[in-house]
Formats: structure tokens, C-alpha cells, sequence
């Protein structure tokens, strides 16, 4: 029998040679030496016995029982020494059928019934009572087979008596004096067990097959299972993580008609929730009503649905879902005696990281973070552990530090033990990244070259995140409108870009997405200068800069910093003491660009300084910004022609790897 870390217990026992080892221990300790051994020498045997009882490790052989109870404390205890004698001459007292026969059934009186409540139960009476048991309903060949495999298991040989034992109606009651329970068969968890394999490193033939075979066992007498709709349910959810969305739209259908016919009310509000998860024609997202099955998840899952920019709701009513949540699901643990789940419970921290970085509160979002990675496990397959993670590395490469969030990712806590739905997500942020680290560089050689043939499939990449470029992809509303006023801005046609800015600035506003709201009064500001606006667009910045200066949005900052710059020069009427106070505001517009490695943006800014110096007279600091200006325009042309990136090659490489690693386990 196969002895593995975490695997059910058997359905069925199987007499093996070392329960009789393990029986003529606690044979010897409660009757022939009970009363007689020390304390300490009991608490040994005793932490022994209660790990080879309960089955979750390898039994040990018969030698390795003897050295172990050779190297008890005590050994001088003449009591202690004759336990010992009577366990090694076991071996040589149990040669036959009647020998083995009468020392099963001479521990009847550790394991009888008795009466009174002062009586106590122990693993040890139960595993005797299981032992005697199933010995009893051995036939005298199935005796002499047990006696024959525990002599030699005792002479050395450790595979005797450990072979697989199968059911076999016509052969069965050659070893053992059959019942009524032998003649039917009884579910058995491996089937279940094989499909979470094949499900989680994507086997679509082992998974679902496995799954069939679980559901189609016998669980009780009846003609109908009454379970069929927890296959399908099952089978659903794995259609909608891989974003299979009509097979699972259609199994849905089937699984509600068969839950509402066996009267499964739980599995019904399960699949209707499933419902209201898949993608509406209209884009509406479908949110559901608190009803007594709900589970609080579902309600939790109402807050993505909320962040979405279609949804076209404020952020307040996805705090609301947010507390709606806490509460169902506290009301769950005290009312219906439902033990807490630690991933159920750290999402509910997750999703509020996500609601407060979206908000714009960055802070409040790394504790809610911190929350889920110091309390969850790695080297798990946790969501919450892993989208926390993600959140944190786009977070720190947005910022520029993208070699920190590569190091976040691939290190080995991250991706150990990830399915292979949940290693996709993990691989397309690590694209993402590198995308992000290649548009700002502007390598557009290495990204279609390179990162585009190796685009994931279950990405949802639009070339508008990180290119000026016309396809034909969309980006969410308000992103969407900001990236036509950029692009205008880039050609010179900003005032055309009037119309989308103002309706983005509206529904960022409205909706409490602050981030996107900053970009856009940034952009106002900006397009305010074609109109000479130059006060009225100064106050503007300045009004939202101390929002920026924490750096919580580098970009938002250096663009912040250097339309400032832009709009003091362009109100100091020849001031040279205005002229001087645009200074620190384009040096710290500089060094972001050039720390996000945005040398192109970095390379405007710089000719913008030489500008200023020039005015100002100070030739130094001027010469000093036009060596940065032509180290600048250098990077940007290396990069231009560069085809090859060594870092990229090999972290993708790893992420390949470890795709393989993942799929084969």
C-alpha cells in the first residue's frame, strides 16, 4: 500500500504485516506489562504508536521497531528489558494458524463495550478493535496468507504483504468470509483527486473523465445520485476560469434544470451565481440580490464587477458590496456553524486592496496587501496570495523599479504549486511588465520582434497601453478617451481632443477613479497652454500636485512637474526670478523620466532646461543638461536599433520552464 503526505485514508482495511507488530506492541503495554512500565518509557512508545496508527507516513519495518525501542530511555528498567525480549520473540511465537489465531483474539478485553460514561475511547482501542475485526473475517487461507507475508516481512523482506488488493467477486471468497458489503461497491475519492490534477495543470481529457467516474459511483441505494448537478457545477467553473464562456453558458443551462429537479437549492443559487459572472451582450454587469443561500463570495465578486469602468457606477457603491460581503459572510460562520476559511476570509482583504488602489489611496491598499501575503501560505495555489503579488509587481514596475518586480515574481515562493489557469495569469503579468519596461524605452523592434510572437494567449493585451499607435483594440472608457487626448497632444492637435477629455474628466470624477482623474486634469492643463491659459492652467497643477509629490504615480508626477514648468515659463513675461522658479519642477520632471527610462519624454524635458539655463545665463548648468541631452538622444537610438534584450530572453525563458515544470507535475 502507498503511504503519501496528504492522500484520504483507505476506503476499505487491508490487514498488513506491520498491524501485527503494531497490535503486539499495544498488546504487551495494556495487558501482559500493564502497570509495570515507567511513565516515560509509555510517552515514548506512545508518540511512536499514534503516528503508525494514524497511517499518514510509511510504516516502519519490523527492525527499524526494535532499534527504536532498543534506544528507549530507561533501558536498565528490568520491565523495560523484558517488553523488549517478549516484542523480538513475537516472530517466533506466531508460526501457525492457531498461534496467530489465538493472539488476535486474547486482546478482545482492551476494546469491549462497557457500560457508564466514565469509559474513555483512544486511537489504540479502535485501531485493535479494526485489527481483530477484520482478522475475523479472514478465511484459514486468508490466515496462512497473513502469517506466511508476516514471517517474511520479519525475515527482511519489506514488500511482502504490500501489494495491491482488488476487489474480485468470484475470487474474493477464497480469502476472506464474504458479506453483503463486499458484493457493492462504494465511492472512493482518487477520481476526484485525479480531476483536480488534470484540471489544475490543464488536462481536458484526464479531468473531466475523472470527474464522470467520481460522480457515477455509488454513494447510496437510491436510483437517482441526486448529485449529477455538482458534476456539472464543477465542470462549469472550470469552463469560466479558462474564459470558456458559451460551453460554460450552456452547461448552465442543464445544470439549473437539473438542480431545481432534485430540489438542490444550494447548487441552484451556486449555478445562478455563475449566471450573473458571464459577460452580458450590453456589457451591464448583472448583480445579485442577498437571498438565504448566497454564498458571500458571490457578493464579494459583485465588487469586480463594479470596477469595471462599463459598469459606469461610483466607487461608493463597491464599498457598499464591500460591507454587504463582511457581513453575509460573518453571518454565515455564526449562524450556520461554518468554520472560517482562510482564503475566504484574506479575500475579502484582497478585494479592498484592489477597491483602494483604484481609489487612488495607495497606502491603505499596501496594508490591506501586506494583510493577505503575511497570513497566507506560499508555495500554494491561493489566488488572493497570487493577485496580491501581481498588484504589488505592476505596481512597482509602473513606478520604474522593474527589476524588483521581476525579482517579486519569479522567485519560487511565487510560483510554486500554481495551477496551471492561475500560472497564466502569473506569466501575463510578467509579459506585461516587460512590455511596459520595452514601450517606455521605445523598443519596437525588440517588442514585435520578440515579445509579441510570445504574446500569451490569455492575454488581453491592446498596443494602445504602450504604443501611439491606431488599432483598432479599445481600452476602457475613460482610459480610452485619455489615450485620444495623448495622441492628439502628440501630433499637435490637442484642442481636437476637447470633447473626450472633458466627458473622461466627468465619469472619473463621478465614479471616484482619482488616478485617472489627476492624468486628466493634467491633460487639461495642458491643452489649456494652446489657449494661452497659462494662469489659469498653473493654478490647475498646482492644486493637485501635493497629491502627486508622494510618488505613488511617478509618470503622473514627472508629467505633472513638467507642464508646471511649462506653465510658469509661459506666464513669467521675461521674469528671470519666475523664469528661476520653473527650475526644480523640470529637474524633478528629469530624473523621473529618466528613472522610468523614458528617455524620449526625458530627452523634452532636458531641451526644455538648456532653454531655461540659456535665459537664466547659467552656461554651466546649461552645458552640464546638454551632455544628459546627448546621452539621452544615445540611449534612444541604441534602443531603437537594439533586436535582442539578454534580461527579457532569459526571465522568459525561466517563465517556459516553469510553465513545463507546472504541467508535468
Amino acid at each position: 500500500m502507498d503511504y503519501k503526505p496528504g492522500s484520504p485514508p483507505p476506503g476499505h482495511n487491508v490487514l498488513r504485516p506491520h498491524h501485527v507488530d503494531l497490535f503486539a506492541m499495544i498488546l504487551l503495554a495494556f495487558k501482559e506489562f500493564h502497570g509495570k512500565l515507567p511513565q516515560q518509557f509509555l510517552l515514548y512508545i506512545y508518540r511512536f504508536l499514534i503516528v503508525e496508527v494514524s497511517e499518514a507516513v510509511q510504516p516502519a519495518t519490523h527492525q527499524q521497531i526494535v532499534d527504536f525501542l532498543k534506544g528507549a530511555p530507561l533501558m536498565n528498567d528490568l520491565n523495560i528489558q523484558n517488553y523488549i525480549l517478549a516484542f523480538e520473540s513475537a516472530p517466533k511465537q506466531l508460526i501457525n494458524v492457531a498461534q496467530l489465531t489465538s493472539f488476535f483474539h486474547s486482546a478482545t478485553p482492551l476494546y469491549t463495550d462497557k457500560s457508564g460514561d466514565e469509559f474513555r475511547r483512544s486511537p489504540f482501542g479502535f485501531f485493535c478493535r479494526r485489527c481483530h475485526t477484520g482478522f475475523s473475517r479472514l478465511s484459514f487461507y486468508g490466515v496462512m496468507e497473513l502469517l506466511k507475508d508476516y514471517q517474511s516481512w520479519c525475515a527482511g523482506d519489506t514488500k511482502a504483504g504490500y501489494g495491491p488488493v482488488e476487489k474480485d467477486l468470484l475470487t474474493g471468497d477464497i480469502w476472506l468470509f464474504t458479506t453483503m458489503s463486499d458484493y457493492g461497491s462504494t465511492g472512493h475519492p482518487q477520481a476526484f483527486e485525479a480531476w483536480e490534477k488534470g484540471r489544475d495543470t490543464g488536462d481536458d481529457v484526464i479531468g473531466p473523465e475523472n470527474l464522470r467516474r467520481y460522480f457515477e459511483q455509488m454513494f447510496h441505494t437510491n436510483n437517482d445520485s441526486g448529485i449529477r448537478q455538482n458534476a456539472l457545477l464543477n465542470l462549469i467553473r472550470m469552463h469560466y476560469v479558462r474564459k470558456e464562456y458559451a460551453a460554460a453558458s450552456k452547461l448552465l443551462q442543464e445544470a439549473i434544470a437539473v438542480a431545481r429537479t432534485c430540489g438542490d437549492r444550494v447548487t441552484l443559487q451556486h449555478c445562478i451565481s455563475m449566471l450573473h459572472r458571464l459577460p452580458t451582450p450590453t456589457g451591464v454587469p448583472v448583480l445579485n440580490e442577498i437571498q438565504p443561500d448566497l454564498h458571500p463570495l458571490e457578493v464579494l465578486y459583485d465588487v469586480a464587477k463594479l470596477l469595471q469602468p462599463r459598469s459606469g457606477q461610483p466607487l461608493t457603491l463597491a464599498f457598499e458590496k464591500v460591507a454587504q460581503a463582511t457581513g453575509l459572510y460573518n453571518s454565515w460562520v455564526d449562524l450556520r456553524k461554518i468554520s472560517p476559511h482562510d482564503r475566504e476570509r484574506l479575500g475579502l482583504h484582497a478585494m479592498q486592496a484592489v477597491l483602494w488602489s483604484t481609489l487612488g489611496c495607495h497606502r491603505l491598499a499596501k496594508v490591506e496587501e501586506s494583510i493577505v501575503q503575511v497570513f497566507s501560505r506560499w508555495g500554494d495555489d491561493d489566488p488572493n496570495r497570487l493577485n496580491s503579488l501581481l498588484n504589488q509587481a505592476h505596481r512597482m514596475a509602473r513606478n520604474g523599479l522593474y527589476q524588483d518586480a521581476l525579482t517579486l515574481l519569479v522567485q519560487p515562493r511565487t510560483w510554486r504549486g500554481l495551477s496551471l489557469d492561475l500560472y497564466q495569469e502569473w506569466a501575463n503579468m510578467i509579459w506585461h511588465i516587460l512590455a511596459l519596461r520595452v514601450g517606455r524605452r521605445g523598443q519596437r523592434r525588440l517588442f514585435h520582434d520578440f515579445l509579441l510572437p510570445r504574446q500569451p494567449s490569455s492575454s488581453t493585451f491592446a498596443s494602445k497601453e504602450y504604443f501611439f499607435d491606431d488599432c483598432t483594440s479599445s481600452l476602457p472608457p475613460m482610459s480610452d478617451e485619455l489615450h485620444q487626448v495623448m495622441s492628439a497632444r502628440r501630433r499637435g492637435q490637442a484642442v481636437t481632443a476637447i470633447q473626450p477629455l472633458l466627458q473622461s474628466l466627468w465619469n472619473s470624477e463621478f465614479q471616484g477613479r482619482f488616478p485617472l482623474y489627476r492624468l486628466g486634469v493634467i491633460l487639461l492643463a495642458d491643452v489649456g497652454l494652446e489657449f494661452g491659459m497659462s494662469k489659469h492652467c498653473q493654478s490647475l497643477i498646482e492644486g493637485i500636485l501635493p497629491q502627486l509629490l508622494p510618488g505613488h504615480e511617478i509618470e503622473h508626477r514627472a508629467l505633472a512637474c513638467y507642464t508646471l514648468g511649462r506653465c510658469i515659463i509661459a506666464s513669467s513675461d521675461t521674469e528671470l526670478a519666475e523664469l528661476r522658479s520653473a527650475l526644480p519642477h523640470l529637474l524633478m520632471a528629469e530624473d523621473d523620466y529618466v528613472h522610468l527610462e523614458m528617455f524620449e519624454a526625458a530627452s523634452d524635458v532636458q531641451w526644455l532646461l538648456m532653454v531655461v539655463y540659456h535665459n537664466l545665463g547659467m552656461t554651466t548648468e546649461g552645458a552640464a543638461v546638454y551632455e544628459r541631452y546627448n546621452c539621452t538622444t544615445a540611449k534612444i537610438k541604441m534602443y531603437e536599433e537594439s533586436p535582442m534584450d539578454e534580461e527579457a530572453e532569459s526571465v522568459w525563458t525561466l517563465v517556459t520552464d516553469v510553465g513545463a515544470l507546472l504541467a508535468g507535475r
